[in-house]
């Protein structure tokens, strides 16, 4: 059996799972099995700002959360290079160090590093993280990583949870402040350009928060992007 063709018996599977943080430690689970990996981080990422987010990482099967990691992905050359390609990367020995900083080594044993981005509409929402391997990773792992990419962010986007966030309605203010967000505008320029005050600025932006399940302001503009609300 092709690594795609097991890949689909787990998808299907993996698509009668409810809860959504179950269903990423099972995609996380099947990732490290395939690409024999001992440790596994996740991350959500935003087009917007490049912020990167940690999710969860799986280590010798102890589960960790790790939102307390939140980086601009731009100063990580190994991991922006994978989502500026939107193609899965392996890196090792002096490529490893020169396009890893150093604060990310956590062991001095680690010398190599898998990159697997998360791609939902030809847009990058997140990206895996492999440091320890159980085996020597081998370059057709790198072609049968590209079968992963869409097939996971579609799994993710797909779940009940966003299926139902398909129906969000903005009005037509909330629209046109997110839109303005999305180009870069502050919540001063908006003011400006709509003729609106910065608080009621900010009302909308909460209520639109609200309405997507969102953490943040970058985090409900990629949200809006991703279900095609935002074009």
């Amino acid at each position: 059996m092709t690594v795609a063709s097991s890949w689909k018996i787990d998808v299907e599977r993996m698509k009668t799972i409810d809860h959504i943080d179950k269903k990423l430690l099972e995609v996380m689970e099947v990732i490290l099995s395939t690409f024999s990996l001992k440790e596994l981080l996740l991350f959500r990422y935003s087009p917007i700002d490049h912020l990167a987010e940690g999710i969860f990482s799986i280590t010798d099967g102890e589960i960790r959360n790790i939102t307390s990691i939140r980086d601009d992905v731009k100063t990580i050359p190994a991991i922006y290079e994978a989502i500026d390609e939107q193609c899965p990367k392996y890196f090792e020995g002096i490529n490893y160090h020169l396009k890893f900083p150093r604060k990310y080594i956590v062991s001095q044993n680690n010398n190599s590093l898998f990159v697997l981005p998360v791609l939902f509409n030809q847009v990058v929402i997140g990206y895996f993280l492999g440091t320890k391997f159980k085996t020597p990773f081998k370059e057709q792992m790198l072609f049968d990583a590209k079968v992963f990419s869409q097939t996971i962010g579609e799994l993710f986007v797909k779940h009940q949870s966003f299926d139902e966030k398909n129906s969000i309605k903005l009005s037509k203010r909330e629209y046109e402040v997110m839109k303005c967000l999305a180009v870069g505008n502050s919540s001063k320029e908006i003011s400006s350009l709509l003729a609106i005050s910065e608080t009621t600025i900010k009302q909308y932006i909460k209520s639109v928060m609200e309405k997507t399940n969102t953490s943040n302001r970058t985090h409900a503009v990629a949200f809006l992007y991703q279900q095609g609300i935002l074009k």
